[in-house]
């Protein structure tokens, strides 16, 4: 074999004679030269600080190959640490395995863990990354290193619903926060508050075990005290004052403090005359009349006897044309606070003009949000919420493949869209999507195609073609997909679950809105929806154990139109009251509202957001999931 060596082209050989004929000598590369661990670590900074996460950590590796003073584990714990930082979990994970825990220090090993843990979390394993940190020697831990395990165990806890420890993990971190470090220990107080409001009363009153003055005890009592002024008008001043006698000397922020205080001044600040303008006729009547009677429900069942506001309702009409009319009459008639209108059309109209005259809680939402007016708030029981959270629930259960099977129009491509654009921002893949005919009755064609079983037909129809014989065949459905995401109303949804176990799909697990549900038991009906998870409000999804008075009486006052149109009294009863949380609520965004159709806390453009319940069909009725 021969060997042709490539001679210098004309462009080198010119530049050679350039240099020659200047004097000037070419001086050979010392490639034996490195960088010193201090230029590398000092390479590493500076990369770190560009936001060059790799090269960052390929400096912090080359250190700990050469250094002779340093624990090499140090540097490649710090490589794993900026790659983290730049999102690059898969070359992190591999780096921090590769080091052998056994021989490191206390606090190498610990700060293992906070890595590993660290790790877990970014690949949605909460579960993990407790056992991870299940026993993390803190006492004897730095500062910030036992500050990192707290926020990690907190952040786990959150994830996997157990409010009270994630709180009190954040409770132990504070004490650790420097005290120069304001923005961090303000997000941390906040996050213990809104974790807390996620407890019952009944549980916020038997966790506090350590008697006054100890801290946690203390944020349990305060969380209960918030509690109780929600649900009913209390002197919230007085019982702050009993607090602070009891916990003298608490951490708690003077911000928590005055939205509490705040509470009971819009209380005595709420309207005096309240117009509801909703639809009497068309298409909207009958949901616009459960709305109406929960609105009407909730004002009757109020503690406080002494505020009774003049609640005046209007017809808008059947259509939005009206709305402008409407609006302006119940104003003239001296309305200090308007609710409605339902439909999305007059929504937008509403939301079109520059400014209200007065606050406005509009049962819907408008199609744009960036044209929100002021003085406007928005309530309603938008699908796109729901989607969002089969998402993040999916998600959290360790899901990261997805499937969609949607209803044909667009009511599906709402809930599509929602759906995608939050589970692709979680990290998820949507492998792929079918849309469905939802007059139908056979779904075998979409059903096929979104697991491939298609794909698996044709394959058997080649071979047989090649053999020239008929073949015994089971077709194989897509290995792939974690879930299906299923978009579906009752009828839809009872033909669809037992097509799916039919098409090779009964082990693949379905997640679904509130609307694949009635809304009341039949066993009969939902016999095949075992296993279904869904997301639903509170009023429908509620602990049987617990006695819900004002759904019995609605349920006794309106039986027929309870069964049919459930969430719309629950939207009546939680529209009336909010009303006086939301001044509270638009000036403390970490408040939370705890409702009938959910917790609710008020985000961008004063859009009320709804954080429901999770549900699973076992033996064709919903239990808690």
């Amino acid at each position: 074999m021969r060997f042709h060596r490539r001679l210098p082209g004309p462009a080198f050989l010119a530049l050679l004679i350039l240099l020659i004929a200047g004097g000037c000598a070419v001086k050979p590369v010392d490639e034996g030269i490195q960088p010193s661990e201090a230029q590398l670590i000092e390479q590493a900074r500076r990369a770190e600080a560009r936001e060059e996460y790799e090269q960052a950590a390929q400096d912090y590796l080359q250190a700990a190959r050469i250094t002779q003073t340093a624990n090499p584990a140090d540097y490649r714990m710090r490589a794993v640490s900026v790659l983290l930082r730049g999102n690059f979990v898969d070359q992190a994970r591999e780096i921090l395995y590769g080091i052998d825990e056994a021989p490191l220090t206390a606090g190498l090993k610990l700060r293992w863990r906070i890595l590993a843990a660290r790790i877990a979390l970014t690949e949605n394993q909460p579960h993990a990354a407790l056992d991870i940190l299940a026993a993390p020697d803190l006492e004897n831990a730095a500062p910030e290193q036992a500050a990192r395990a707290r926020e990690i165990r907190a952040r786990a806890f959150l994830r996997v619903g157990n409010f009270l420890e994630s709180a009190r993990e954040r409770v132990s971190l504070a004490s650790l926060i420097p005290p120069s470090d304001k923005e961090r220990a303000r997000a941390n107080q906040e996050a213990i508050w809104q974790a807390l409001q996620r407890l019952t009363e009944d549980a916020l009153l038997q966790m506090q075990v350590e008697p006054p003055p100890d801290v946690f005890t203390g944020w349990l009592a305060l969380a209960r005290i918030a509690k109780l002024s929600q649900a009913a008008p209390l002197d919230v001043a007085a019982l702050l004052g009993e607090w602070r006698s009891r916990f003298p000397g608490h951490p708690v922020s003077a911000d928590i403090i005055d939205s509490l205080l705040a509470r009971q001044q819009e209380e005595t600040r709420r309207p005096a005359h309240i117009a509801l303008l909703l639809p009497h006729g068309g298409p909207y009547a009958r949901a616009a009349a459960a709305l109406r009677n929960g609105f009407l429900a909730a004002h009757y069942n109020r503690g406080n006897q002494s505020y009774q506001p003049v609640i005046q309702i209007y017809d808008v009409g059947e259509d939005s044309s009206g709305i402008d009319a409407v609006y302006e009459q119940a104003i003239a008639d001296g309305a200090d606070f308007i609710v409605g209108p339902l439909r999305k059309d007059a929504v937008n109209r509403l939301a079109d003009r520059p400014r209200l005259p007065v606050p406005t809680l509009t049962l819907n939402y408008s199609s744009d949000p960036s044209h929100a007016t002021g003085n406007i708030y928005q309530f309603g029981l938008a699908p796109e919420d729901e989607a969002r959270q089969v998402a993040e629930r999916a998600w959290l259960d360790g899901h990261n493949q997805a499937l969609a099977l949607i209803p044909e129009g667009s009511w599906g491509e709402r809930v599509l869209e929602a759906f995608r654009a939050d589970w692709e921002l979680l990290g998820g893949t949507l492998l792929e999507y079918q849309f469905y005919p939802s007059g139908k009755n056979d779904f075998s064609r979409q059903i096929q195609a979104l697991l491939n079983l298609d794909e698996s037909h044709q394959r058997r129809k080649r071979l047989e073609q090649v053999l020239g014989q008929s073949l015994k065949f089971e077709p194989r459905r897509r290995q792939d997909a974690g879930f299906v995401f299923l978009g579906a109303f009752p009828r839809q949804a009872r033909l669809l679950r037992p097509q799916l176990k039919f098409h090779y799909a009964s082990r693949l697990p379905v997640y679904a809105t509130s609307h694949i549900y009635t809304g009341h038991e039949d066993r009969n009906a939902d016999r095949d929806m075992d296993g279904v998870i869904f997301t639903d409000i509170p009023w429908v999804l509620h602990d049987r154990n617990v006695p819900q008075p004002l759904k019995q009486q609605v349920m006794a006052l309106w039986p027929k139109s309870v069964r049919q149109f459930t969430r719309f009294y629950a939207l009546g009863i939680d529209a009336y009251n909010i009303i006086p949380s939301l001044n509270t609520m638009r000036k403390y965004r970490y408040e939370r509202f705890f409702g009938h159709t959910g917790i609710l806390h008020l985000g961008a453009g004063n859009r009320i957001f709804r954080e429901t319940a999770w549900g699973r069909f076992k033996n064709g009725i919903p239990v808690p999931y």
